[in-house]
């Protein structure tokens, strides 16, 4: 009786494990798609180094591209079913980068909005483009930038400089262009009101005409 407890527990558990999803969304990791040429994988391998990253290499094309993932310690191969799945995974990352054009990077691997909606390809595969992109997208931070930029002898440049001077020195009143929209009500009002204040002032002075038999009483303040 005991041994048939057991059995009954085991066989539920392994049913329960089928079951069950084959992997968890990880919101801070990111799967990086990546050509098999050295200099794109070196760069692969840092952002890995600082990011929580799946590493997925490809060669060839479709209908039969090469697939590898890195497991920690060595290449192992991927099959194309198991990749457009997520079956090879522990964990699902929220984000994907795509390396490589249209023509280099196959679109049978684009297949994995199943498990992974939030892609975006890049192109450009020459070292500053391709830390310049993948900086913008997961974001960098300061000290990501300065690393990158210590490794591989790039030249760090704020590309906003220009346009955080020009906010700090934007002011209403140099604006020269007419005003095509009208103004808030409020303005209406008060321009009107100023408006009208100035013409009672500017008026001529009349005297009042006083019938005969009638007087002025004075005005109490």
């Amino acid at each position: 009786m005991k041994k048939s407890f057991f059995s009954v527990l085991m066989l539920m558990m392994v049913i329960g494990s089928l079951a069950a999803p084959a992997a968890l969304a990880q919101s801070d990791a990111v799967m990086l798609v990546v050509p098999a040429r050295y200099a794109v994988m070196q760069v692969a391998f840092d952002v890995a180094r600082r990011y929580p990253t799946v590493l997925v290499s490809y060669q060839g094309a479709d209908p039969n591209p090469a697939l590898h993932v890195w497991n920690g310690f060595e290449w192992m191969p991927l099959a194309l079913t198991d990749y457009q799945s997520g079956a090879f995974l522990q964990s699902y990352p929220s984000r994907a980068i795509f390396l490589g054009d249209d023509s280099l990077f196959p679109a049978s691997l684009r297949s994995i909005s199943a498990w992974c909606g939030n892609a975006v390809q890049f192109a450009e595969l020459d070292t500053p483009a391709l830390v310049n992109s993948i900086g913008r997208y997961l974001p960098f931070t300061p000290s990501d930038w300065r690393w990158f930029a210590g490794r591989y002898n790039l030249t760090l440049t704020n590309l906003k400089a220009a346009e955080e001077e020009a906010v700090r020195n934007e002011s209403w009143y140099d604006e020269t262009d007419s005003i095509q929209d009208s103004p808030p009500g409020f303005f209406k009002y008060f321009t009107r009101s100023r408006r009208s204040a100035r013409v009672d002032r500017e008026a001529p002075m009349r005297p009042v005409e006083v019938d005969e038999g009638e007087e002025i009483a004075p005005v109490l303040p």
